[in-house]
Order: structure tokens, then sequence, then C-alpha cells
């Protein structure tokens, strides 16, 4: 049985910021990235992740110019707490785990929490497939 660590790369298609950086570049690095979210990381720990739809909703109750939003901290809007899974997970569980909260993306970390990589849904698809 695969697991998340035998297809995860730790490259440069994964969108992560890290603790401090303004909402302008999570916007840059997601929309590069096109994965529709961020995570923030601080001494490579997952410590949050922003996503489009956060953005999306921050830009409907924000009273800030634009210019004002995007120079703040993504710490004030990032999830302290996202939903993640570990890379020992089966891509089966991790399945399970996008199709349960209905999520494209989600965080894969190590036991200490260290952000590993992104899992994309149709790149998790495309794994299942191939390992049928």
């Amino acid at each position: 049985m695969k697991t998340l660590a035998d297809i995860l790369s730790r490259d440069a298609d994964n969108a992560v910021i890290t603790a401090g950086s303004c909402l302008r570049d999570a916007l840059k690095e997601i929309d590069a990235k096109k994965l529709g979210a961020a995570c923030i990381t601080a001494d490579e720990k997952l410590i949050g992740i922003i996503t489009d739809g956060d953005i999306r909703r921050l830009l409907l109750i924000t009273q800030d110019s634009l210019p004002e939003l995007f120079m703040k901290s993504v710490d004030t809007f990032m999830n302290r707490d996202p939903v993640r899974i570990n890379q020992k997970e089966s891509l089966e569980s991790c399945l399970g785990l996008l199709k349960k909260h209905r999520f494209w993306v989600l965080p894969v970390a190590d036991d200490e929490d260290r952000l590993v990589g992104m899992i994309q849904l149709h790149n998790l698809l495309a794994a299942l497939e191939g390992s049928s």
C-alpha cells in the first residue's frame, strides 16, 4: 500500500510562505503554484494555511483599502489549526479526508508536524489510478 511519502516531492511545487509574510506574498504564492492555498510555516513546522476562499471572504468583510490589506501579515488571517495528514497515511486515507472536508488540497506533515508538502486531489487520484 502506497503512502503519501511515496508520492510527494519536497520541491518548488508547494505553495509555502513563512510566518509574518504579507497577504500580497501569500496571493503571489497561491497564484504561482496554482494550488488554491498556501501553507504558512515557522521553523519548517506547519502553523497555518490560507486559501482562496479565505481571501475572498476577507475581501467581502474588510474595511481596509486593498493596498493596506495586502501589506498586513498573513498571520492575522490564516487558519491556525489547518486540517492536515501525516505522510505515513495511505492514499486511500487521504482521499477520505479530502472527501470528508470537501477540500481540493491538503497539507502533509511528518511526525514532528514539519510540512512535507501539499497534496492536490487530482494528483492523488492520478496516483491511485497508477497503483491499481
